[in-house]
């Protein structure tokens, strides 16, 4: 318990380390809680890391949101976006806005000779996607899509086990990720299609990259998706379930649900989070909870089909110097993009065609369920450059 409650307060109040003499000045793009925990806290335990600037189309918001966390320079209005791209004091950027506006302004820092740090998913077609890394390529800058959990411990751990063959090779897999009902406000950015929303979008994107992580391939085949459309609009998904074929005779599921009801007397109850995969294998069966946000808490319980149950957590490497046993994901997965960034090696990447093959997967998991592809963004890349050529 003692190291729980100290966990906490780490991660709420990281140390601040002393910082070297250029280090990379990051920009954010817009106010977002999530920069707050993937950035800006994560920054002030990494010394070649300092966040430098942030851009809010609301004057007021963005001073408060710079007051509140000592960011020194602040860009507002409707150009207050690009001139926070033009700035040549800012080498990085954060990008967490919208999922609709992931694509434009992404194509924007990095015309502007920007790195970029970009939430998940990348972008809201798989084209988009193809076409953020290829420039990115070509501008020979850093492009990162941000599945923190993938720079933990915890999943490496569980990977570790699988690969070993301890238990034997997969037979299944099952992934959930739910949030209760009343997390999501109403109206929420994640409940509106033409933002790029739903729950596929939002909390599935892990679930399925879950199960590409842990089988090393790519489903073969869906065999099945169903979505609960959402009731304030029918082409957004609250809720989908979705099975994969695997190769090897791998079969794989999936549960994503942004307003999850309760249970009880008029579904009063909540349910708690849930954020999971449990691997069925050959010699038993592996559960890891706290999929996503290991960081919080999480467990491995690893059953054989004989012997005993064993237990296990991994907030550290064991074998590598690499991190603290309060780091969030967020924190390894800012460690690997400075690494990259400096030309170090990172301990872990999510690679320009993983992001493109998983958004290729979250298109075919719409058309299986009878939804439509989030809609592509109306900003013309090519009329773009023309201009600014």
């Amino acid at each position: 318990m003692y190291s729980f409650i100290r966990r906490q307060m780490l991660i709420a109040n990281p140390p601040v380390a002393d910082k070297v003499e250029s280090p990379l000045r990051f920009g954010l793009l817009g106010t977002s809680w999530i920069a707050v925990t993937a950035v800006i806290n994560t920054a002030k335990s990494h010394p070649e890391v300092v966040v430098a600037a942030v851009a809010s189309r609301d004057a007021s918001r963005g001073e408060a949101y710079a007051r509140k966390h000592q960011i020194k320079t602040v860009y507002s209005g409707a150009d207050g976006y690009q001139k926070l791209l033009e700035d040549p004091n800012i080498d990085a950027i954060y990008n967490a806005l919208p999922n609709s506006m992931h694509f434009e302004w992404t194509i924007r820092a990095l015309e502007a000779g920007k790195h970029v740090l970009l939430e998940k998913p990348c972008a809201d077609t798989a084209a988009e996607a193809r076409v953020l890394f290829d420039l990115a390529d070509k501008k020979g800058l850093v492009l990162l899509e941000g599945y923190g959990y993938t720079f933990y411990p915890a999943v490496h751990r569980v990977k570790e086990i699988v690969d070993s063959g301890e238990l034997g090779k997969i037979k299944s897999i099952h992934t959930e990720f739910c949030l209760p009902k009343g997390v999501v406000p109403k109206g929420d950015i994640r409940e509106k299609y033409e933002l790029g929303g739903g729950a596929t979008m939002d909390l599935g994107v892990y679930t399925i990259d879950a199960l590409r992580y842990i089988t090393s391939s790519n489903p073969v085949e869906i065999t099945h998706a169903s979505a609960i459309r959402h009731p304030g609009d029918a082409q957004n998904d609250r809720a989908m379930t979705a099975a994969y074929a695997f190769p090897e005779s791998i079969t794989a599921d999936t549960l994503a649900d942004i307003q999850e009801p309760g249970w009880g007397p008029f579904g009063l109850i909540p349910h708690m989070i849930k954020n999971s995969i449990t691997i069925k294998l050959e010699g038993g069966e592996i559960y890891h909870y706290g999929l996503t946000l290991p960081h919080l808490f999480h467990s491995i319980k690893i059953r054989p089909t004989r012997g005993k149950e064993r237990v296990e957590k991994a907030y550290t490497f064991k074998d590598r110097d690499l991190g603290e046993f309060w780091w969030t994901s967020y924190r390894y997965q800012l460690e690997a993009f400075v690494n990259r960034l400096r030309g170090r090696q990172p301990h872990a990447w999510v690679s320009a065609e993983d992001s493109v093959t998983q958004m290729e997967w979250v298109e075919e998991t719409y058309r299986k369920s009878g939804l439509p592809v989030r809609p592509a963004s109306s900003f013309n890349f090519k009329a773009e450059s023309a201009l600014g050529a």
